[in-house]
């Protein structure tokens, strides 16, 4: 699990990004966040990361973390 906050996102295409807090940037879709509503300054946890665009990682699912 890689905590980290969605800093972007487009309801339109239902693609965005997290930034994790090591600094990595990874895209994610609506897909990966299961019953979750992305919002940007969320903080999320990514549970697993696949293959993207370009061989670039994309996040395979984000909860919300607890707080």
């Amino acid at each position: 699990m890689e905590p980290g906050k969605i800093i972007a996102f487009d309801p339109t295409d239902g693609l965005g990004w997290v930034q994790l807090d090591d600094g990595r940037q990874v895209r994610f879709s609506l897909t990966a966040c299961g019953y979750m509503r992305p919002e940007v300054g969320k903080r999320v946890r990514v549970l697993g990361l696949a293959p993207g665009y370009q061989g670039k990682p994309k996040a395979a699912f984000l909860e919300p973390e607890e707080p």
